[in-house]
């Protein structure tokens, strides 16, 4: 009756009506929760933080499936037996363990095509809520089709399932804190999935060519906090060598930063600020780009990116010059995804990874985006059969994420084998620790990030003339999404 009710709503809601579908019946579950005993004769430490789940359940074998979509898609838990490989082992791990306490069969569906907000992933759900069957339980889909889903209403509230408790640290509060609308939480991430971390802007230097050029180290300049852009400047522009003696720097020479196009889009978050922002109180999405700040950021950049003789634009060259570059010691600095670190592990001279710099000393964080075209999000497609089993498995494979697959990725994929320093890892927490998710990116308001890869590109500083040209385009765009954003939330906040 439930599933028909579904049906019946969904082929009559509109393209930004959203209506909930589903009751909020408790679970049957079974299993009590964690409870930890003290050493009276212990130091005193903080409580283990533990599920509120129940720890098992019988689902009766049933198929859970999630569907993985987007520009890039990551494999999280299509695996079926041990590896020698850490991190996919780990993976396997987790996937057993929630599978035998919950009595489910997790499958994974990978979708990688272009996504830039009717891709793979909101086809399959926008057909899923047109036709009112449950095909994915739990989706992690691209930056640019959930964003479209949330406000067109082809999603559930997570913030509103009482089996996922959102303020847990395995799930990501800077991304819950910068996606929410008026206490409504479409879709967020955590350690459910690597494609978070992952997708993280970085920066790589070669630390052969910091000594040979007798150069201050950047990882003393972060530790006390002068690590920034005039001091990332002056480290750019110590290295240059017409490597062939032809008196031309291309791509055979060596420069003090290999250029990835992206990296402009990072240097707006890396001085503290975004596209866009949602405000608190109206809950809308407001223009927020242009200021004094993202102005001085992006000119103190474009000195440094747009210096050919120091800064070479990789990208302009065939498929893979930058990682090549990069590899043969061509480049002191290389801005890149920590994505590509594991790529690298067998270049022979060590290299070391930073996060972006600050604008300023006074800043008080350093900031990492999550690349808008690499990024995914988790988010329930709105017609379920068992909302709150979808939460119980969703809050488990990111609890055990955070136990289990994590310490895989951080300590042994990227510390252990892919950096080869203790100092890496402190950088790593810094960058995973600030991620910056710019709802403005990721609804292509404008869009600026592509206008400011365009600029890059062509070695054009005059940000304000962009900035005004698409200021009209940007604020019509947001008016429409906040509009449906507004019915959406107000919508769902009823039916509950």
């Amino acid at each position: 009756m439930k599933r028909i009710i579904c049906l019946a709503l969904a082929l009559l809601m509109l393209s930004t009506v959203f209506v909930a579908c589903d009751e909020k019946e408790p679970a049957t579950t079974t299993g009590d929760a964690v409870v930890t005993t003290a050493d009276p004769n212990a130091e005193t430490t903080e409580p283990e933080e533990t599920l509120d789940i129940p720890l098992t359940a019988d689902y009766e074998e049933y198929d859970f499936n999630i569907l993985s979509a987007g520009n890039q898609v990551w494999n999280d838990f299509d695996f079926e037996e041990e590896s020698s490989l850490p991190l996919d082992n780990a993976q396997y791990k987790r996937k057993i363990k929630v599978e035998e306490d919950y009595n489910v069969k997790i499958t994974q569906t990978t979708k990688k095509s272009y996504s830039s907000g009717n891709g793979p992933g909101y086809q399959a759900i926008n057909k899923q809520v047109g036709s009112g069957d449950c095909d994915y339980d739990l989706c992690i889909i691209a930056g640019y089709d959930v964003s479209v889903l949330a406000y067109t209403g082809r999603l559930y509230d997570l913030a509103s399932i009482d089996t996922i408790n959102l303020e847990k640290s395995w799930w990501d509060s800077n991304a819950t804190n910068s996606l929410t609308v008026n206490g409504v939480t479409f879709f967020t991430t955590g350690e459910m999935t690597v494609s978070d971390n992952r997708a993280a802007f970085c920066l790589m230097f070669n630390k052969e060519l910091l000594n040979n050029y007798n150069l201050d180290s950047p990882y003393d300049m972060v530790e006390e906090g002068t690590w920034t852009i005039e001091n990332f400047g002056k480290l750019v522009k110590s290295v240059s060598e017409d490597l062939n003696q032809d008196g031309l720097y291309t791509q055979a020479d060596r420069y003090g930063l290999l250029v990835w196009d992206d990296s402009i889009v990072g240097i707006v978050n890396a001085a503290g600020q975004r596209c866009c922002t949602i405000d608190k109180d109206s809950g809308e999405i407001q223009l927020t780009f242009y200021n004094e700040t993202t102005q001085s950021a992006l000119e103190k950049y474009s000195q440094i990116a747009y210096d050919k003789q120091y800064a070479f634009q990789f990208q302009r060259v065939a498929e893979g010059t930058g990682r090549t570059m990069w590899q043969a010691d061509q480049g002191l600095f290389f801005t890149t995804l920590v994505d590509l670190l594991p790529e690298f592990r067998e270049m022979e001279a060590d290299f070391g990874v930073l996060p972006y710099p600050k604008l300023s000393e006074t800043q008080e964080e350093y900031y990492s985006t999550i690349a808008p075209f690499n990024s995914n999000f988790v988010c329930v497609p709105l017609i379920q059969d068992d909302v709150e089993r979808t939460g119980v498995i969703a809050e488990a494979l990111s609890y055990y994420g955070k136990q289990i697959v994590t310490p895989a990725l951080y300590d042994v994929t990227l510390v252990g084998q892919s950096t080869r320093d203790e100092e890496s890892e402190p950088m790593l927490q810094i960058i995973f620790g600030n991620l910056v998710y710019d709802i403005g990116y990721y609804y292509q308001v404008g869009p600026y990030n592509k206008q400011l890869i365009y600029k890059l590109r062509a070695c054009d500083d005059n940000f304000a003339s962009m900035y005004d040209t698409y200021k009209t385009s940007a604020n019509a765009l947001l008016k429409v999404i906040n509009t449906s954003y507004a019915k959406a939330v107000a919508d769902w906040k009823v039916a509950e």
